[in-house]
């Protein structure tokens, strides 16, 4: 089983990705989570470099600095020397680990360009998905306090992130998972073990009630400001889907 999980930036994808680790479905190794554990996230991010690293590469042969955090974000397509250290990085992991995945916020972006070489290398059917979302403007006020971002900057990235991985999994046949981190945060156990029983593995409610820290900020506070319409009604879309 290949499990990808979807979300942005400053969503709970280190959250779900470090309980997925810890029970079993290998999200990396030591030598390849980077970026070490930081005080904003002192538990550890759980992100593949090898797959962030291709992210990187596929989105700067586009025409985009993941850096600029420019919410103006193009449509990627793949070279060849792309998919060859994709195919390596497929192979490797599904050599190695019966039940493995990556996280990634980047792959929001670039999903359609790994789903192509899943498909080239007949692996569809290996395929789950974990969508873990979050107020769009919890995310910017987080990327705000984090990056300096303005907040209409940080809820228009949300916004392309966020519609560019739901699109995606709409029209693509692709059994997938959808979480709140609001809901983790106020419930972790119940929102593992619907998670665990969608992938069909079993799971320690220890290591989730260790792991998930309900004191993290859900940054329901602060700068007022008018949401656009285009963000209120994604936010539905998602919630229908919860």
């Amino acid at each position: 089983m290949i499990v990808i999980v979807l979300g942005m930036h400053r969503s709970g994808t280190s959250t779900v990705s470090g309980v997925l680790h810890l029970n079993n479905i290998i999200m990396g190794n030591y030598e390849n989570f980077w970026p070490r554990p930081l005080p904003q996230n002192p538990k550890g991010f759980y992100e593949n470099y090898d797959f962030r690293l291709i992210n990187d590469r596929i989105l700067s042969f586009n025409g985009y600095d993941v850096k600029s955090y420019n919410p103006q974000i193009p449509q990627s397509e793949l070279k060849d020397g792309h998919k060859n250290k994709m195919k390596k990085l497929i192979t490797y992991n599904q050599d190695n680990y019966q039940n493995w995945g990556w996280k990634d916020p980047r792959t929001c972006l670039t999903i359609e360009n790994w789903m192509e070489i899943f498909s080239e290398m007949d692996l569809e059917k290996e395929i789950k998905i974990i969508f873990i979302t979050r107020d769009a403007i919890s995310v910017a006020r987080s990327l705000t306090a984090r990056n300096q971002l303005p907040l209409n900057q940080g809820l228009e990235l949300w916004f392309s992130y966020t519609k560019r991985a739901l699109d995606f999994c709409s029209k693509n046949n692709i059994a997938t998972f959808y979480m709140s981190f609001e809901n983790i945060l106020e419930i972790p156990e119940e929102n593992f073990k619907n998670m665990f029983s969608f992938l069909s593995c079993s799971f320690e409610p220890k290591i989730v009630n260790k792991f998930v820290d309900k004191t993290i900020s859900k940054n329901s506070s602060g700068e007022e400001i008018i949401l656009p319409e285009k963000i209120i009604a994604l936010e539905k879309d998602i919630d229908n889907l919860l």
